[in-house]
């Protein structure tokens, strides 16, 4: 997704819009994952090949696979499939090592909305 940024440089919320090369590497984690590669394997192939990864670091199996149960990685994120999942996750601050952590929101507190826009895959994994 491309981020948009207004008169002032502060960032837009809202407004995404996808951007092509990344779906087109979204949507390649899609079509090998199913055929049987690992996740692993997948991210060693996008390394290779200079791929650029999330934020500009290397791609990793857990950037692909992620933890199903907090729906992160490429293969759980929803909005690939045109839905924006928010209220997921709440970050607290952990007190005996200063660093922010998450915590799993209950899906009852999940606030989802139908983006069809921004579908870039046909079937969720």
């Amino acid at each position: 997704m491309v981020r948009q940024f207004d008169q002032a440089g502060e960032a837009s919320r809202g407004e995404r819009t996808i951007n092509e090369a990344e779906a087109n590497i979204v949507r390649r984690i899609f079509m090998d994952y199913p055929e049987g590669k690992s996740s692993r394997a997948i991210a060693i192939t996008l390394n290779s090949e200079g791929a650029p990864g999330p934020q500009g670091s290397e791609w990793g199996p857990s950037t692909i696979h992620g933890n199903p149960k907090r729906g992160t990685g490429i293969l759980d994120n929803e909005l690939y499939i045109g839905k924006l999942v928010w209220n997921r996750l709440r970050y607290i601050k952990d007190p005996d090592r200063g660093k922010r952590v998450s915590r799993p929101n209950s899906e009852s507190e999940w606030v989802i909305q139908d983006v069809p826009d921004l579908r870039i895959v046909d079937q969720y994994i």
